[in-house]
């Protein structure tokens, strides 16, 4: 196992000690271009610099909507190095919710993909950034809009002179939550927190001098910058990226760059599963995926099929993107693990106190060394009160724990459905829903019930060619799950609403009027009741 050799504090000293130590030795790679961690050093000092000529000071906020690709990392480290504060935005904002998040932000410069100027320029002039770079110019849009300025010229040979000297408490980023139940909140992230999670999970991720690490997901996640990026350049390895996520070439993506550590989300491990099994399942060179969500019942199978093993974690933005992680050599099929050695844990009820082992309760934690998790919410006091309450930071999150200090995920809080009397998980009914052969992928929210609480929706999409109709899968339901369990409501969607996290935004489909519903009683299906 490989182990840091040095404790670093921020950013700009993380790389510039790994650039003087691996020097032309590849740090992260795209499909287009790579970056050696000398040139991600130089880079990212050129970055820096041309920002601080443009007018750029230590404490500035820097937005960036950018897709993954060698620009997002030399700005995420030239804004670090400047001691400014990078703000990554989600790439499939647009409308309202990318307003809001500019305006929250209050950005000095925003980096900007060409590609994404459709759904940036409608927005830009309520909220009208000072400075705008954009990456790829020369097109019709962002490249010729009015008052902006190409990518290369911060890119252009420059050194960085005079460099702030940064502490591990200060700002590094603010990255918004995912939006899944709400309007997002801007979690503020040190550059401790940055660096100290990345140690953790390179500690139980069962790395080897070979090991080169590969994300799909977005870097504008705290998974992929952590997970991915940061772990790799601090055991002094490789990451490599995709674009985005593609499910059908996804094990020849990561053969392709000889990928021995996958990182993947609840969704995309459901996606995967359901794809048809073909040879390139096992001719890639992936041992280790680092998962989350993973349900009990897949987890052997999806490990004998694609020929690896499985490191099921648990995280957060606001507290590590890994908290809890199964322990290399001790992993139990089902559970998030143990605390990682930064947090403290524990289970709680409504009113904060302990549970018992094996009850259901809300997990907290709380940072066992100063900047070590998130500083709190921009621009939102009360929320970040509310999260720290009785000196813990709740996740909103289910879970329980067993007598040998192992964590098991049940739902989110706010997802929990509470219906005549009984409080049901979604996951439990997804994760049944999901055994259907004719089911790709499904989504289950609390709807207004005409007796009070609240009645089980699903929602649901088949596989594609599938005629499974409502009322076989009412009666599947009905065989394998306890009766109140059994969803009231079906109604099937061509595609499930996600973030670019490839989370289920459950908030829309509650929200959601005018589709074509089903009713289980409408149908007489029964429900057997012990």
């Amino acid at each position: 196992m490989l182990g840091p050799e040095e404790v670093y504090h921020d950013l700009a000293t993380l790389i510039r000690a790994k650039a003087r130590k691996n020097g032309d030795r590849p740090a992260v790679r795209f499909a287009s271009r790579s970056l050696s961690y000398r040139q991600l050093d130089a880079g990212s000092d050129a970055v820096a610099a041309n920002l601080r000529s443009a007018g750029m000071a230590p404490g500035d906020r820097v937005a960036a909507l950018l897709l993954n690709g060698p620009e997002f990392v030399l700005a995420w480290f030239g804004v670090a190095k400047l001691g400014a504060v990078f703000v990554p935005l989600n790439t499939a904002l647009k409308g309202e919710i990318l307003r809001y998040e500019l305006a929250d932000a209050a950005p000095k410069g925003l980096l900007v993909d060409q590609r994404l100027w459709p759904a940036y320029g409608p927005v830009r002039p309520a909220t009208n950034a000072p400075m705008v770079w954009v990456v790829g110019g020369g097109g019709t849009d962002g490249g010729s809009a009015p008052d902006t300025r190409p990518w290369a010229e911060l890119e252009r040979t420059a050194t960085l002179t005079d460099a702030p000297s940064l502490r591990g408490s200060d700002p590094a980023a603010i990255l918004y939550t995912s939006g899944t139940t709400g309007p997002p909140k801007g979690a503020v992230i040190p550059h401790e927190k940055y660096l100290t999670t990345p140690r953790e999970i390179g500690a139980r991720s069962r790395l080897t001098p070979d090991s080169i690490l590969f994300s799909a997901l977005p870097l504008f996640h705290c998974n992929a910058q952590e997970m991915t990026a940061l772990t790799a350049i601090e055991f002094d390895l490789t990451a490599a990226f995709d674009e985005r996520f593609h499910a059908t070439t996804f094990w020849e993506t990561a053969a392709t760059f000889r990928a021995t550590h996958v990182s993947l989300l609840i969704a995309m491990i459901n996606v995967l599963f359901k794809q048809p099994e073909k040879p390139t399942d096992r001719t890639h060179a992936v041992r280790t995926a680092l998962t989350a969500g993973t349900t009990k019942a897949v987890w052997p199978e999806f490990e004998s099929r694609f020929g690896l093993s499985i490191l099921e974690l648990y995280g957060m933005t606001e507290c590590g993107c890994t908290t809890l992680m199964n322990p290399p050599d001790q992993v139990r099929v089902g559970s998030i693990g143990t605390p990682l050695g930064f947090v403290e844990a524990d289970v709680v009820d409504d009113d904060d106190r302990p549970v018992a082992a094996g009850v259901r309760g809300e997990l907290v934690v709380r940072p066992r060394a100063p900047s070590t998790m998130f500083l709190g919410y921009r621009n939102k006091p009360e929320q970040t009160v509310e999260a720290w309450r009785n000196l813990w930071f709740h996740t909103g999150d289910y879970v329980t724990r067993d007598a040998d200090g192992y964590y098991y995920f049940v739902d989110r809080k706010k997802d929990v459905i509470r219906r005549r009397g009984e409080n049901l998980a979604p996951y439990d009914v997804e994760s049944v829903l999901n055994r259907h052969p004719a089911v790709f992928e499904s989504v289950v929210v609390g709807v207004p019930s005409p007796l009070g609480e609240e009645d089980v929706k699903a929602f649901v999409q088949r596989k594609p060619g599938a005629t499974a109709t409502p009322k076989e899968l009412f009666e599947f339901c009905v065989e394998n799950l306890p009766f109140f369990m059994v969803p009231r409501y079906l109604e099937f969607l061509d595609e499930i609403p996600k973030t670019a996290n490839q989370k289920a935004q459950r908030y829309l489909l509650r929200q959601r009027v005018g589709g074509e519903q089903y009713d289980r009683e409408a149908l007489g299906i029964v429900l057997r009741r012990p």
